[in-house]
């Protein structure tokens, strides 16, 4: 047991305070004071570091949000509330007392009961996860499948960053492991989803799932065009933990590496490689990456700090071969231009995996337009969520590739399903660029974008369209932008410029 004394005065109002070496957060509203827990549960990042505004507590990092007097994980990312500490008040002290416990709660939840219906999850991905785990927490007690083609829930932001580095293995973006899928009476089918009938579920082997509720939620998958080669050993995507492995395994016995696509997986997969000696080549339609996404600026501040790590760009190149006999040696441009390189990896985008369910009615890209609650239009009972679904947005509708959406997504439509109020949220997500970038709302164009700082340092980008701030990335100013995330929140969209 730790006890904390500390003087009320010394307490500022309305952050999350944490006294010297002390692992607990301080919260003071007037003279009442709330003592939490100190990190956050989804990487165990510093939430002395986050945002305080109208009772929620918003980490700085990766925005998972809790209610700022009970503790309670309100918002994704993570699964678990933070332990909250008794407080007593004597002649202006404040004193707190620690046990040495756990600092995170896993939230109640029910289990199987005696409730019949059924409800299936296609998917076991950031959607699916918190789906299942939302259902359980909100009092569901009927039976829960969940229909994976890849095993355990997986955090799959680890893989083109930590897994594909080295730092970490593939068991350790395992979501939820089968101890707690167990113990939510949650059941892991191993499968593939081929077609959605009345009620039904058709799998590939011919079994059938009934469902009174149905959430699909495959994900996307990694795009590979028809081209020569590009099915020979050595050509790799990713999406699965297996998919890391076999990259990572590839890179003890090779020296050099090109990587097809200027997005975020590209770029994220190509400084992982980079880190374990490889020599490496990004070779990208585009003139600058991601300029569509963070404006040229940006794109080229973070092609510099690629190079500047020895990675090698070729802009306006496109994909006509992969060159090889038995394995792939390179790959052929549009251009002519042939670059040399023993392992390669296709970072092209994805593609909603909806195009092997049949039953769908989906939009050329394989979006799902989906309505209130993320329900379908015109199939009773059934949800979409993740990056198949065309969903409704404070900022238009949209289908949006993110992590931390399709936790949401996940944990909406799991309500939804519960004939309970969703939410409202504002997309976020990060990426690991040699710095940490991190952007929030959702922008498809702008009319100028406004910078708070140099983008080389410490900025705040923000993103304005018709006087209204649409989005916002940061470098550095990581509690601004959290800040930003709650004002938008409270304004239930973009704000005023």
């Amino acid at each position: 047991m730790t006890q904390i004394d500390i003087a009320l005065a010394d307490i500022p109002e309305g952050v999350p305070h944490q006294p010297d070496g002390a692992k607990v957060i301080l919260i003071r509203t007037g003279d009442d004071v709330t003592a939490l827990a100190h990190l956050c549960p989804h990487y165990g990042l510093p939430l002395a570091k986050g945002v305080v505004r109208d009772g929620t507590l918003i980490c700085a990092f990766h925005h998972a949000c809790f209610n700022a007097r009970t503790g309670r994980q309100i918002q994704p990312p993570g699964h678990a509330d933070l332990r909250r500490y008794t407080v007593t008040q004597k002649d202006g002290r404040v004193i707190v007392d620690i046990p040495d416990t756990d600092l995170h709660l896993a939230p109640d939840h029910a289990r199987l009961g005696l409730n019949p219906e059924r409800i299936v999850i296609v998917g076991a991905g950031a959607a699916g996860n918190t789906c299942a785990k939302t259902l359980r927490e909100m009092g569901f007690e009927g039976i829960i499948q969940m229909i994976s083609p890849d095993g355990l829930p997986l955090d799959r932001t680890m893989l083109s960053k930590a897994v594909l580095s080295g730092s970490r293995t593939p068991d350790d973006a395992i979501l939820t492991d089968a101890d707690t899928l167990a113990d939510l009476d949650v059941t892991l089918v191993s499968g593939q989803a081929v077609a959605i009938e009345p009620g039904q579920v058709v799998m590939a082997d011919g079994g059938r799932h009934a469902f009174d509720k149905l959430l699909i939620a495959p994900g996307g998958r990694p795009n590979r065009p028809d081209l020569p080669g590009v099915d020979l050993p050595g050509v790799h995507t990713l999406r699965s933990g297996a998919d890391a492995a076999a990259i990572s395994q590839a890179t003890e016995t090779t020296g050099s590496a090109v990587l097809i696509g200027g997005g975020f997986i590209g770029l994220e997969g190509a400084l992982s490689l980079a880190k374990r000696g490889l020599s490496v080549t990004v070779a990208m339609r585009e003139q600058v990456p991601l300029a569509r996404i963070l404006g040229e600026r940006l794109g080229r501040i973070i092609q510099d700090e690629h190079e500047a790590k020895g990675i090698t760009f070729v802009p306006g190149a496109s994909l006509t071969s992969v060159t090889g006999k038995d394995n792939a040696t390179g790959v052929t441009l549009e251009t002519g231009e042939t670059i040399d390189a023993d392992l390669v990896l296709l970072a092209m985008g994805v593609t909603p995996a909806t195009d092997a369910i049949d039953g769908l009615r989906t939009q050329d890209d394989g979006g799902v337009v989906t309505g209130p609650g993320l329900s379908v239009p015109g199939l009773s009972g059934v949800y979409v969520a993740g990056d198949c679904a065309v969903a409704p947005t404070p900022f238009g509708t949209a289908r949006i590739e993110h992590w931390r959406v399709a936790c949401q997504h996940g944990r909406n439509a799991a309500l939804a399903m519960l004939g309970q109020g969703v939410p409202l949220d504002i997309p976020f997500f990060w990426t690991a660029l040699g710095r940490q970038y991190r952007y929030l709302g959702y922008a498809e164009d702008w009319d100028e974008i406004e910078f708070d700082g140099d983008p080389t340092g410490p900025f705040l980008a923000r993103y304005i369209k018709d006087g209204q701030v649409r989005a916002a990335v940061t470098a550095g100013r990581d509690a601004d932008l959290a800040a930003l995330h709650l004002e938008m929140l409270a304004a239930g969209g973009p704000i005023p410029a």
